[in-house]
């Protein structure tokens, strides 16, 4: 089964897509966000260790989030309780 998602993205945000693509050496865009949605879809079904290991792992890498891995992990907590 396959699904087509529409989505706007900042001139920022494209410049950003188009370095990640050639440096990843993917065919295109469309590939590399449907390997990001591959990825959240599965750190979503993940366990809630391993999940909150991954995000803190992803949030101390990247640090954009500005959250601390206490407050990925209440987040996460909240979901769950959902």
């Amino acid at each position: 089964m396959s699904v087509s998602i529409s989505a706007e993205f900042s001139e920022e945000e494209l410049h950003t897509l188009d370095k990640i693509t050639k440096n990843l050496g993917l065919m295109s865009k469309d590939e590399l966000i449907r390997e990001a949605v591959r990825f959240y879809i599965r750190l979503m079904s993940a366990e809630t260790v391993p999940r909150l290991r991954t995000l803190r792992a992803i949030n101390e890498f990247f640090g954009s989030s500005g959250k601390s891995a206490g407050e990925l992990i209440e987040e996460i907590r909240e979901e769950d309780e959902l």
